[in-house]
């Protein structure tokens, strides 16, 4: 093969299926996103809070992943183990939440922490490899979900958006508890959720390459 010809490859040899499995949730939450942005009130009156609360928490998860990676790739534990290891970790995290959710006055945010766990666990047991691999792996999905994140918050706060259904009177009516950017133009925290979600979701259907999608230098 020559030098610098260009070859059309799958990133990692990933099962299509796990690679949908894994993204499926974040599928699941960027539709759920879109819809809140276009009728707020189609998914319940407490909708526009939720997805305010997730882009917080997903902060949080962030945070988390470092540890979440050290538990999935130990070479001393058994996969149930890590998984009950990340679930007590998840357990830690949900006093946080607790805190959010004290604020808010609901409890609805602790269900959508444990969906948001759900993903992040989908996708360390989606494709299980050798240590070192894996590790890999988790690090790359670490650093995307971290450029994603904040690309996406930049984003939503810059850009000119739509208010779609998100007018003044109907966020008027939704008593959000607390103040800021979010909450004054909601639309700028909702669609950074969009193309968050979106973007983890590709990124994992993809099956978790950083590089540009199946092109490689010989």
């Amino acid at each position: 093969m020559h030098a610098g010809r260009m070859t059309m490859t799958p990133p990692i040899a990933m099962p299509v299926a796990a690679r949908l499995l894994s993204a499926l949730p974040d599928v699941v939450t960027a539709f759920g996103c879109l819809i809140v942005w276009v009728a707020p009130l189609a998914l319940g009156e407490d909708a526009v809070k939720t997805v305010l609360l997730m882009m917080l928490m997903e902060f949080i998860l962030l945070h988390a992943t470092g540890f979440f990676t050290r538990i999935a790739t130990s070479d001393r534990t058994r996969r149930m183990q890590q998984i009950l290891q990340l679930l007590g970790l998840s357990l830690f995290y949900m006093l946080f939440v607790g805190a959010w959710a004290y604020v808010f006055r609901a409890w609805w945010p602790l269900p959508v922490f444990l969906w948001l766990v759900v993903g992040k666990i989908a996708w360390v047991f989606a494709n299980p490899r050798g240590r070192a691999a894996e590790a890999s792996r988790q690090m790359k999905t670490w650093a995307f979900s971290m450029v994603a994140y904040i690309g996406a918050v930049f984003a939503g706060l810059m850009l000119p958006l739509p208010r779609l259904g998100l007018d003044a009177a109907t966020v008027a009516t939704m008593h959000i508890p607390i103040s800021g950017a979010w909450v004054d133009r909601p639309q700028a925290a909702i669609a950074s959720a969009v193309l968050y979600y979106s973007a983890l979701a590709l990124f994992k259907g993809w099956g978790g390459d950083m590089s540009l999608p199946g092109i490689k230098s010989a």
